[in-house]
């Protein structure tokens, strides 16, 4: 597909110096397909639907408990 896009001219600059103008739309797409479809990285959280990552803010100190 053919579209029209405007490119700030130091982002321009750094394209056409690392790639050459004839690669530039090779470029731009590779870039917007590493951002759009980038692999997730497995982690622990994913593996069992009952782990969920939560927050630090409501554990308590060791000052807190009661004894």
């Amino acid at each position: 597909m053919r579209t029209t896009i405007e490119l700030n001219d130091p982002i321009y600059k750094k394209i056409i110096s690392t790639h050459g103008k004839r690669n530039i739309s090779n470029t731009i797409n590779d870039i917007l397909f590493r951002y759009f479809f980038k692999q997730k990285k497995k982690d622990l959280f994913g593996a069992d639907p009952w782990l969920k990552k939560t927050g630090t803010k409501n554990l308590r100190d060791e000052h807190d408990r009661n004894f």
